[in-house]
This record gives structure tokens, C-alpha cells and sequence, in this order.
């Protein structure tokens, strides 16, 4: 009996102390959670999925640069698999004693891949020059996002728990309290949605990124001319043909629904291939037989001009340049280069078609600005309504917008990161941290950008919400 006294002090002491060790480890797992999620969303989302972070570095001049966001997102990605696991242990403690050891050899195995794909990444490819082996190696990254993406998802799922168990340690700080009786409901709840989230990812690779989606826009102007009433324009952009080496029956598809919607039309605003002209020559068949009574235009986008591979001389940059060329040409489409075209049903009703080069918002290789407007109108300076083709939405908004008298400009580029949300008028998408006008219409004034999500995949292999695009618009006059 004697003993009793001191045993039960030894106990409430160690008790205490228990759960003022588990109070201190939980608020540095909560900020460093915090800090490591914000981070993950910062270089995956800002940079595309970390497109920006890799695969522009294996062809960069700018290696230095592109060489510490690697590092950095391989940081962040270890940083999230050591919250993981520390999730894990903290929210299921029953699980986590059962099956530790298993879950240590899962968590290396993942670690070790991601480091053999982000970081191994790097030699691959600046020694493989093929872009079909590059195209097989987006598949892998690939791999790396639904690892690490439901895994981000649990930890946000985690956070509310951390936050309610700290306070359910304060208030349980005189008594012993057992991990396993914790609350962890939102713990669970993230388990769920990390599954989903996995098989989504899955879903928009093999299925997501071939379900076109067909935009109707019909547009009111006040000058366009008579005859024009109801003349429809269909509008495709960023192809990306090397993404999809071996099952080009995404194209034929695409062909299918152009044909179709029998437009006056077909414009293309770029981004024909992913790194080298040779891309685009098994597509040129299905581009080919696509008709249009106006014909069919096209621009180049920042990939089209060879400055995502490495050359060994200029001379080559310029060969390629031309083979690009070549090959549009042999798909039908009438290149605009700073140029113009008029359409014409008489003497009085015309409109003018103006297609610019890439014009990038970095000043960087990989984003040349090329764009000359005023070149571009010269020629058509006499006619009252024109549309604009820019690849890079942002030219709009940097040379157009309350500057111009350009009615419509049509873009694409963004691909809205194809990644997102789109249920009637609202929309979101990680390509709004980069673009204010990223996916959809915009007017001002009269004058309206259209950005167009565009048909292919470049980087992630897959689209989530934002399905592929072929926008047709149809232009009506304004009764007086």
C-alpha cells in the first residue's frame, strides 16, 4: 500500500510528460505540413506538373537555373514522403505496428523510383534524343504524380486531425492518453479521396485525354460585315503529335469530329509537335483531308520552333525550322508568320485573318518573341474587321487589349495545365496562378480572347477536367 502513492505520481509524471512530448511533436508536424504542402503545390502546379521543373531543363541553356528547381521539387518530394509516413504512423497506429515493415519497403520502393525518374531523368534526357523514348519517359513521370498526388491529398486531409489532436492533448494532459484513441476521421476520409484521386489520374490517361470536348461559341459584333452573319470558324490548337507516338487514333478521332461540324474555317494556333519536326509527319494524313470552303490556317506555338531540343549548330535549328515547315504544308494548312489573309464574299464584305509568331511572357529561349502586330496588319490595314491567331493568350492581354481594333484573337497554350474543374460558369484550374485568361472567353469592350484548352498532352500523359478542345465559333452580326 505504501508503494501505491509513488507508483500512481510516477505515473501521472510520465504521463504528462508523454503527452507534452506528443503536444510539441505535433505542432512541428503541423507547420513543417503545412510548409511542405505549400511548397508541393508551388513547383507541381505553377510549373505544370513540374514540366517546367524537368523536362525543360534536359533542354535548357538555362540548366543552372532549371538544375535547382529539380533539386528543389526532389526536395519537396522527399519532404512528402517522410510526412507520409509519419501520417500514416500518427493516424493509424494499429496498422502502422501491424504491418511496419511492409510499409517501411513500400515507402523506400517509392522513394527510390521517384529519384530514378525526377533525378535520373536528367541523363536520360540529355544522352536520348528520340522523342518517342520521351514520350515513353512522360509515362513514368506520370507514375511519380500518382504516387505523390494522393499523397498531398492525405496530408491536407490530415491537417484538421493534427489540429483537433493537439487540442484533445491539452485537454487530456492529466491523464495517459493512447495514440490509437486519437480522432483521426479526416485522416480516413483523405485515404479515400487519395484512392480516387489515384484513379483518376489513371482514368485521364488512358480514357480522359481522347474524350473530345466540342465548345459552340456564338459571338454578336456590331461591325462585322453583312454576309458574315453566321460564318463559323472552327478552331483546334496544341497538338503535341510526339505525345502520342503509336496510337495515333486520337487524330483520326479528332479528324472525324472536325469533318463533322463542317465549319468555313479551320484554324490551328500552334504547338504542332513537342521537340522535332519528325513528330508530326504520321498525323499528316488525318490533317490532310480535313476541308474547309475558306480554307485552313495555322501559327506556330513556342515548341514549333526547335528550341526545346539541343542542337548541335544553328545551321541545325534552321533545318528543322524548315522541315516544320515542310510538314504543315503537307497537312494542307496555310502558314501565317506575322502575315495576313483576307476573306471575301465581295468587294464590301471582308474580313481579315491575322496569324502572328509565338510571343512568349519569359524572356527565355523556349518562349521567343516573335509576334510583330504591326507587320502582321499592314497589308489588311484597310479592312475594318479582323481576327487574330496568337498562340500565348497573354499577347492579348499585353498588345491587344484596349490597344487594338482587333475584334477576336484566338489562342492556346495553356492547356488549362490539363488539369481542373469546369461545371458551367465556374472554372478552376492551377493555369490561373500563371495566366489570368487561361481557358474560355473573355471580352473587353467588344473585343474578345478566346483560349482554346487545346487537343493534346505534353509532360503528364493525361487529362483531369479539362478535356480535350475544338471550339467552333459562330460570328453574328448585330441588328440594327
Amino acid at each position: 500500500m505504501g508503494l501505491e502513492p509513488t507508483t500512481y505520481g510516477t505515473t501521472i509524471r510520465h504521463s504528462n510528460q508523454l503527452s507534452y512530448i506528443h503536444h510539441l511533436r505535433l505542432q512541428k508536424y503541423i507547420v513543417f505540413s503545412i510548409c511542405t504542402i505549400f511548397l508541393q503545390y508551388f513547383f507541381i502546379f505553377k510549373h505544370f506538373f513540374a514540366y517546367f521543373c524537368i523536362v525543360q531543363y534536359f533542354t535548357n541553356s538555362d540548366g543552372y537555373m532549371e538544375f535547382l528547381r529539380t533539386l528543389a521539387l526532389i526536395i519537396v518530394f522527399l519532404a512528402l514522403d517522410w510526412l507520409a509516413f509519419k501520417g500514416v504512423r500518427f493516424a493509424f497506429p494499429l496498422f502502422f505496428r501491424r504491418h511496419q515493415q511492409g510499409i517501411h519497403r513500400a515507402f523506400v520502393v517509392q522513394t527510390v523510383f521517384m529519384l530514378a525518374v525526377v533525378g535520373g531523368g536528367a541523363i536520360f534526357q540529355q544522352k536520348v534524343h528520340d522523342y518517342r523514348l520521351v514520350a515513353v519517359y512522360y509515362y513514368f513521370f506520370a507514375a511519380v504524380l500518382m504516387l505523390y498526388g494522393p499523397k498531398m491529398v492525405f496530408l491536407v486531409m490530415l491537417l484538421p486531425d493534427l489540429f483537433f489532436s493537439r487540442k484533445y492533448l491539452k485537454k487530456q494532459s492529466m491523464r495517459h492518453v493512447h495514440s490509437d484513441k486519437l480522432p483521426h476521421r479526416c485522416a480516413k476520409v483523405g485515404i479515400i479521396f487519395g484512392i480516387l484521386m489515384f484513379f483518376l489520374m489513371v482514368w485521364g490517361i488512358v480514357y480522359g485525354r481522347h474524350i473530345f470536348r466540342v465548345n459552340r461559341i456564338e459571338i454578336v459584333f456590331s461591325d462585322l460585315p453583312e454576309q458574315f452573319d453566321g460564318f463559323r470558324i472552327l478552331q483546334i490548337s496544341d497538338l503535341h503529335t510526339g505525345s502520342f507516338f503509336g496510337n495515333y487514333s486520337h487524330f483520326a478521332h479528332l479528324a472525324d469530329s472536325i469533318a463533322a461540324a463542317q465549319a468555313d474555317l479551320i484554324v490551328c494556333t500552334g504547338d504542332f509537335v513537342n521537340f522535332v519536326a519528325d513528330e508530326l509527319l504520321p498525323v499528316v494524313p488525318y490533317l490532310a483531308k480535313l476541308e474547309a470552303p475558306c480554307g485552313k490556317l495555322a501559327i506556330l506555338g513556342n515548341h514549333d520552333y526547335g528550341a526545346y531540343s539541343k542542337w548541335k549548330t544553328a545551321a541545325d535549328s534552321i533545318v528543322h525550322q524548315r522541315a516544320l515547315e515542310h510538314n504543315i504544308a503537307l497537312t494542307g494548312f496555310e502558314l501565317l508568320k506575322n502575315s495576313a489573309v483576307v476573306i471575301e464574299k465581295d468587294s464590301v464584305n471582308r474580313i481579315a485573318i491575322v496569324g502572328v509568331e509565338n510571343w512568349g511572357t519569359r524572356k527565355r529561349k523556349k518562349y521567343p518573341r516573335r509576334a510583330d502586330i504591326a507587320a502582321a496588319t499592314a497589308s489588311v490595314s484597310d479592312i475594318p474587321f479582323k481576327i487574330l491567331l496568337s498562340h500565348d493568350p497573354t499577347f492579348w492581354q499585353k498588345h491587344i487589349q484596349g490597344k487594338s481594333d482587333i475584334q477576336l484573337t484566338l489562342s492556346g497554350h495553356t492547356h488549362g495545365t490539363q488539369m481542373g474543374i469546369q461545371l458551367g460558369k465556374f472554372k478552376f484550374s492551377p493555369a490561373q496562378i500563371m495566366y489570368p485568361y487561361w481557358a474560355g472567353l473573355y471580352g473587353d469592350n467588344n473585343r474578345y480572347l478566346y483560349v482554346n484548352n487545346g487537343v493534346g498532352v505534353i509532360g503528364f500523359p493525361g487529362r483531369i477536367g479539362m478535356p480535350p478542345e475544338i471550339t467552333i465559333f459562330t460570328l453574328k452580326r448585330k441588328s440594327p
